[in-house]
């Protein structure tokens, strides 16, 4: 998970964007022949048979399978994304040597140079551009066997291939600065988040409540007086809810699922020592998801809300209800309680994170989720009924 994070662009959305761009451009190569084919059929330097045939026909035939071919790769699950991202750049060198060999060197001056650019800022790889600088300057020589044959070069063609290859290695350099520019600011922002993250936790932390601790060495207390063995208990739920929130890993700041249900069942036999029946919890996980990782501190502080605000507050009590099952190539996290719910007005107010006074736990809990990639967070709540918070994570994340 931790490294999705750091990728710094979806090369598979960029990959499919290239492909669809490269069936435009087939139609418009095609589009722009043709058009001149009927407007200008009497000023063809080729008899129009052999104008249709090899500037038409053909290369839209054997472009189009090209373009097909690689979108069937790009989709497959079988190719890995870095063949994936050669194969696009193959396909745009491709097109820029069909132009070479059909169109002006100003066409080929600005195909290539804007896709020296165009690649570095899609893929941030040095590699790469400099293999479409290789390609584009293997261009140019191409361009001139082309005119040197047709008899075709005097000293200003020279000159603008000469142009040509400064402008070639003026984009090459450019598009290496931008990249190292581009690879440092995501380094910074990469780290700034990385701290962000931490500081938010260790504050996630420091919201255990004086008075929570307080009413817990209260109740061991009084424990000791009545009942040894509870009290024993209790203090064996109480050092391991502490060792729980204090001892995570501040670099993946992830956890398996199950420790988060130990940090639960901890906080809960901590409660239930001083609210009794008034407070049950049932759990339905698939087993199979319990090593599943997800943010630390992420389904805890649900809970804590659902016993504070929801069941404490309600005559008699109430349950929590804790699932996690798969449903459609998501895996969904639910939280609910039978407590006294919300109004309307109440819960857009929540939904809508005007304030992160109405709970800290909750609104911290509702961001980190939502900059989980392909993570969804939402609250459903029907006053004097209950409340229930939902977490769906894409199953090809964990």
């Amino acid at each position: 998970m931790n490294a999705r994070q750091k990728m710094p662009i979806d090369s598979i959305k960029w990959c499919r964007y290239i492909v669809k761009s490269s069936y435009v451009s087939v139609a418009l190569i095609t589009f722009a022949h043709i058009v001149w084919y009927l407007m200008a059929r009497d000023y063809l330097n080729n008899p129009p048979d052999i104008y249709l045939k090899y500037f038409i026909i053909v290369p839209t035939i054997g472009l189009s399978i090209l373009a097909l071919l690689a979108d069937l790769l790009v989709r497959s699950v079988w190719v890995s994304i870095q063949a994936k991202e050669y194969l696009c750049c193959f396909i745009f060198v491709i097109i820029s040597f069909y132009l070479i060999m059909t169109h002006s060197i100003a066409v080929v001056l600005i195909c290539t140079f804007m896709l020296s650019i165009f690649v570095s800022a899609v893929f941030s790889k040095v590699i790469i551009t400099r293999w479409v600088f290789f390609a584009s300057m293997l261009s140019v020589t191409l361009f001139s066997v082309k005119m040197y044959v047709m008899g075709n070069m005097d000293s200003r063609m020279i000159m603008q291939i000469f142009i040509t290859c400064l402008m070639f290695v003026g984009a090459y350099l450019m598009a290496k600065i931008l990249i190292r520019h581009y690879h440092d600011n995501l380094t910074a922002i990469i780290s700034s988040h990385e701290e962000a993250t931490r500081n938010e936790l260790a504050f996630l932390q420091a919201q255990i409540k004086p008075h929570f601790l307080y009413n817990a060495i209260n109740t061991m207390v009084s424990f000791c007086y009545t009942d040894s063995e509870s009290a024993a208990s209790l203090l064996v739920n109480f050092s391991k809810y502490l060792r729980l929130v204090f001892d995570i890993d501040h670099r993946s700041m992830m956890v398996p699922l199950e420790r988060e249900i130990e940090l639960i069942n901890a906080y809960v036999e901590i409660e239930k020592a001083r609210f009794g029946e008034q407070i049950n919890v049932e759990y339905n996980i698939k087993p199979e998801l319990l090593t599943m990782e997800i943010p630390s501190l992420c389904i805890q502080p649900l809970v804590e809300n659902a016993i504070k605000h929801g069941l404490c507050k309600k005559d008699g009590g109430g349950t929590v209800h804790i699932s996690a099952e798969k449903s459609g190539g998501s895996i969904i996290i639910k939280v609910s309680d039978t407590g006294i719910g919300m109004c309307l007005e109440q819960l857009n107010k929540l939904k809508n994170a005007e304030s992160s006074n109405e709970g800290v736990g909750l609104f911290s809990v509702s961001r980190r989720i939502k900059s989980w990639k392909d993570a969804q967070f939402d609250i459903q709540s029907t006053e004097s009924e209950g409340t229930t918070v939902i977490i769906t994570i894409s199953e090809a994340v964990v």
